[in-house]
C-alpha cells in the first residue's frame, strides 16, 4: 500500500542507470503515498511515479477519498488535486493523460522518463467497476489475421482464444478500446 514509491526511490540509489517506476492508485496516494513522494523529492530520487486515478477506492468498496469531491457522508466538497499536491511538494514535471489513448499514453511516458528527478504521470480514467461501457468491442473475423498480438501483448481478460482465434467475451469487455489500438 504505497511502498512502491519508496522502493523505486531506493532502487534508484542502487541502480543509477536504470529506469525506476512506481505505480499507485489515487486512493492509496492519499492514504499513504504522499509521504513517499515527499521523501523522493527531498532525497533527489530519479524515478517516475504513475498515479492510476480512477476517482474511487476500487479495492475496498468504492468509497470516496479526498480526490473524489465527495465525503463519506455524501457531502459535495472541493476535490483535492493530486497535481497541486505533487507540485507543492517540489515535483517539477507533472503530466495527466488518458491511459486508454494508448499511443498518447506511451508518448507521455517516453516524454518524461529521461528527465532528471521525480516525475509524475497521472493516468485518469473512470473505474470500470462503477461505469458502464459506451461501446463493447468485437473482433472482425474478416480483418483478423490471427497474429494473436492482442493476446500476447495486451493481456486483456476479455480477449480469449475460441477455436484457435482471438475472441472478445462480451460479458468481460468494458469498452476501453485499447484492443483497437493494439490490433
Amino acid at each position: 500500500m504505497g511502498a512502491d514509491v519508496t522502493m523505486a526511490q531506493g532502487l534508484g540509489k542502487i541502480d543509477k542507470e536504470g529506469y525506476h517506476f512506481a505505480f499507485i492508485g489515487d486512493s492509496t496516494f492519499f492514504a499513504s503515498g504522499i509521504t513517499g513522494v515527499v521523501n523522493a523529492v527531498y532525497n533527489e530520487a530519479n524515478m517516475t511515479l504513475v498515479v492510476l486515478d480512477n476517482s474511487t477506492t476500487a479495492m475496498t468498496g468504492h468509497q470516496p477519498h479526498p480526490g473524489t469531491g465527495v465525503t463519506m457522508m455524501g457531502d459535495i466538497v472541493n476535490k483535492i488535486s493530486i497535481e497541486k499536491i505533487v507540485e507543492a511538494i517540489g515535483v517539477t514535471k507533472v503530466v495527466s493523460t488518458n491511459p486508454l489513448d494508448l499511443n498518447n499514453a506511451i508518448e507521455t511516458v517516453k516524454s518524461v522518463v529521461d528527465l532528471p528527478g521525480v516525475k509524475v504521470i497521472i493516468f485518469k480514467s473512470p473505474c470500470i467497476a462503477v461505469t458502464k461501457p459506451k461501446t463493447q468491442y468485437k473482433i472482425d473475423s474478416e480483418k483478423c489475421i490471427n497474429c494473436k498480438k492482442c493476446i500476447k501483448e495486451l493481456g486483456c481478460p476479455a480477449i480469449v482464444l475460441q477455436d484457435g482465434k482471438p475472441y472478445i467475451e462480451p460479458s468481460l469487455c468494458f469498452g476501453c478500446s485499447i484492443c483497437s489500438a493494439v490490433c
